[in-house]
């Protein structure tokens, strides 16, 4: 997994006319734009060793992400053309590019006592925009499908049928992250998901993120996936601790392996 900083990508974009390396059949090159969401507990990072401890393609991942951010914010700041034209890892176009909201999709609440989601136009306006450019490059967008926060559980039905609805209207997958997190939340009431703040994940809620992505991404399934994953800590604004691949996550096998069903089964269903 690699970071794109603003300040390279003037090469990288240079870099990008270059020819193209021949690309192996088994790899994939997954770019993630988005904020915390991805940042916390390196959610790009596990989904690479995960998918290495797998039969299935490797995915090779990259991500650019800012604290906070909304898709709007992105495209307001004028960085995303220069992100998305920066080359995948072997010289070519990315392969996918997920796509990550704001966790209230990107406007604020119509009431912070109930939890309940604002205005959706800006998000059903921004994703189009984001999906359009993304489709210009010649890859693939999906949707992360964020959850509910954990003091408002029942804002994923909200926020599960705004990702559907774009889905359907872009012919775009969607991740459906929100769907797996609410189905263990449901089912098993006592595992925590999430940061003492009830909205991040901990590494647990990441690890069935990346369970789904997996799941979604290659078409397969997670399950038999290695249990600890490694890669490069990240700090708040998504910042790079050490290039020293440490433990991201270490989990039960029993639940890794409970997690990594729930994720196949919330993916193959759709």
């Amino acid at each position: 997994m690699r970071t794109i900083p603003f300040a390279v990508l003037p090469l990288l974009a240079l870099l990008a006319s270059a020819p193209a390396a021949a690309q192996a059949p088994d790899t994939v090159d997954v770019l993630f734009v988005g904020n915390s969401y991805v940042y916390y507990n390196n959610l790009a990072d596990q989904l690479e060793t995960m998918s290495e401890g797998l039969d299935g393609p490797v995915l090779r991942t990259a991500h650019h992400l800012h604290g906070g951010f909304s898709l709007q914010r992105h495209l307001e700041d004028g960085h995303l053309p220069g992100v998305l034209d920066t080359p995948a890892p072997d010289g070519r176009s990315w392969d996918r590019v997920v796509v990550q909201e704001h966790s209230r999709l990107g406007v604020p609440y119509a009431d912070e006592d109930t939890g309940e989601l604002g205005d959706r136009q800006p998000f059903r306006t921004t994703v189009t925009e984001v999906v359009r450019m993304v489709r210009e490059r010649g890859a693939t967008p999906l949707l992360y499908m964020t959850w509910a926060k954990e003091a408002f559980p029942d804002q994923i039905v909200d926020l599960a049928g705004e990702y559907d609805r774009a889905g359907t209207r872009l012919v775009v997958p969607v991740v459906p992250a929100g769907l797996a997190w609410d189905r263990v939340r449901s089912e098993r009431p006592e595992l925590d998901l999430f940061t003492d703040d009830g909205s991040h994940p901990n590494p647990t809620g990441t690890y069935l993120v990346a369970s789904v992505m997996y799941a979604t991404l290659t078409g397969r399934s997670p399950e038999g996936a290695p249990a600890s994953l490694q890669g490069i800590a990240m700090e708040t604004p998504g910042v790079v601790v050490s290039e020293t691949p440490v433990t991201l996550v270490e989990l039960d096998p029993e639940l890794a392996g409970y997690l990594q069903r729930v994720a196949w089964e919330t993916v193959e269903r759709r």
